[in-house]
């Protein structure tokens, strides 16, 4: 029997909950996930105990290992690489359509199809296998790409960036979930260090690049370079990427294995996040916020989600968020914190390049390089957290740290001004970069060893999804601030210039025509932004607050020793 047919018998061994109750919850947490062994009251399971334990000590990589890894982080490299370049260049690119007041939907329209797809990914790879998947997420991702290279006007634009968020969810997810099958669960947390090393490679590239890449040949090439990357991934993918034994359904219609599919599920959450995200960018924008659409909107969206909870409660599917997932003190906190982070990350990562183009008027390529040294810090984050996860099994200490070094981060970052010291936009960044890269794997590998194994599939899923909802409301959040903020204060700020609302229009609308303003105009506006800038940062600041408070809730009673 080979060392992955071994791996995958062992996910059969996942055992009860820690007997110790007298340790202390870190102690139980490092003996949990460092010593990788199941209990076993009988004497006669010792010989196949100590056998497992042989076998995964001695684990080595299987076949075609190299070429799948290369597969995967090739997708891996892309998702970090599209949603920082997305970032750098959002300003640049919806000033060409004259829509900077609706900039927000470059982002959260790819960012609703991935969050509400991620989750399929992990249920339909357990049904149809990991190979389809792989290669419908990368496909897609591709087509979408291709598809926003070549947009004529904005509302194309936004509809290839949700066909590219339809495949960007599967992107990380299915890395996860195929890196799942092949490694044992206590030599995961290198090779996961690894993922997110090549994550925050990809960021800190498209970070670095997107302005230049924009500034020089234009910022379709941002989209059409990421093409061919995509086709070798594929190519690569399709041919080495297998299916686990388990996920192999014999005789099974393609009818059959369409019903286990949650597609109600699916599609409600498809719609709740969308028209809650229209009533957030039309609130305090194009529409007051107690105009009847955006209240409607707001509170729609909220009944859908409730009814999305009753489906998945009720469902005879196999549901795309299985409740049992979130049950309990552990997983409660573990989410809590997930949905506060990915809240922060991306409120504070979609502001920061607005606050260089606008407040200190620099280029978008001078704005992408100010990202790219701090960007190092995620990678560095993700390799600090596999160290500590497969040396001492820490992982809601990695949790607590990580979201305690975000708080200090957008703190700092709230304290910017016009004509701070250079090494400030610099040194100010690192720690919230930092953070992320150390909190991101240890809420995933919470949440994996809190199941079994059986569940890590969908378990993974569900924390992408989770996270990503945080992304969609921090992007979608922070923007209304923004929006808002200009929308009452830049009238008073600018009442004594000529014709002032035509210039607020074309301020709101263009960063560039913010450029072309007389020196006195041109102040008192980014004085304005400066402050609804400001007022985003402190909100990114108390979602990662939250997530530090939900951190210290969770302890390590409710993790699973483990032989996988």
């Amino acid at each position: 029997m080979s060392s992955l047919d071994i791996c995958l018998l062992q996910s059969t061994v996942w055992t009860t909950r820690n007997e110790n109750r007298d340790a202390s919850p870190s102690d139980n947490e490092a003996r949990m996930v460092t010593q990788g062994r199941a209990s076993f009251s009988s004497d006669d399971a010792q010989p196949f105990l100590n056998h497992n334990q042989r076998q995964q000590e001695s684990w080595t990589p299987p076949k075609r290992f190299l070429w799948i890894q290369g597969a995967i982080m090739s997708n891996v490299f892309l998702y970090g690489f599209d949603g920082t370049i997305t970032a750098a260049t959002y300003a640049v690119i919806s000033s060409e359509f004259d829509a900077t007041n609706t900039a927000s939907w470059l982002t959260t329209s790819y960012l609703v199809t991935s969050t509400a797809f991620q989750p399929l990914y992990g249920r339909v790879s357990d049904i149809f296998g990991r190979r389809i998947c792989f290669f419908i997420s990368t496909m897609t991702f591709a087509l979408g790409c291709l598809g926003c290279g070549i947009a004529t006007n904005v509302v194309f634009l936004n509809c290839m960036r949700a066909l590219t968020g339809f495949g960007g969810g599967g992107l990380m997810t299915m890395a996860t979930i195929v890196n799942s099958d092949m490694i044992p669960f206590n030599k995961r947390g290198m090779y996961q260090a690894l993922q997110n090393g090549m994550f925050g490679f990809g960021a800190i590239c498209g970070a670095s690049f997107g302005g230049l890449i924009a500034n020089s040949i234009g910022w379709r090439w941002c989209f059409l370079l990421q093409v061919p990357i995509s086709a070798m991934a594929l190519l690569l993918g399709y041919l080495v990427v297998k299916n686990p034994i388990d996920t192999i359904h014999h005789g099974s219609t393609v009818q059959k294995l369409c019903q286990q599919v949650d597609f109600a599920g699916a599609l409600l959450l498809v719609t709740a996040i969308s028209i809650q995200l229209v009533g957030l960018s039309l609130g305090g924008n194009q529409l007051p916020w107690s105009s009847p659409w955006v209240i409607s909107s707001l509170v729609g969206s909220v009944l859908l989600l409730g009814l999305f909870l009753w489906i998945e409660a009720t469902t005879s599917a196999r549901p795309m968020i299985p409740l049992r997932l979130l049950r309990g003190r552990l997983p409660v906190a573990t989410q809590t914190a997930n949905v506060c982070v990915g809240l922060s990350a991306y409120a504070y990562l979609f502001m920061l390049p607005l606050f260089f183009q606008v407040v200190l008027l620099d280029s978008a390529t001078k704005a992408g390089a100010r990202l790219a040294i701090p960007s190092l810090a995620t990678p560095i984050g993700g390799l600090i957290a596999g160290i500590v996860m497969s040396r001492y099994g820490k992982l809601t200490m990695l949790v607590r740290m990580g979201a305690s070094l975000m708080v200090i981060g957008n703190g700092l970052v709230t304290s910017l001004g016009f004509t701070d010291s250079a090494w400030k936009y610099f040194v100010f960044i690192f720690p919230a970069n930092l953070g992320q890269g150390i909190v991101y794997p240890g809420i995933l590998f919470t949440s994996l060893a809190t199941f079994e194994h059986a569940d890590h599939a969908v378990c993974a899923s569900t924390v992408y999804l989770i996270r990503s909802l945080g992304t969609v409301w921090g992007v979608s959040i922070t923007s209304a601030i923004v929006q808002t903020t200009l929308s009452v204060q830049l009238p008073k700020a600018l009442s004594d210039v000529p014709d002032n609302m035509k210039v607020v229009e074309s301020i709101r609308h263009s960063v560039e025509a913010l450029r072309h303003l007389p020196p006195d105009v041109q102040l008192k506006a980014r004085l304005v932004y400066y402050e609804g800038l400001r007022y985003s940062f402190a909100a990114s600041t108390c979602f990662a607050l939250i997530a530090v408070c939900a951190a210290f809730c969770a302890n390590a009673r409710g993790l699973r020793k483990t032989s996988s």
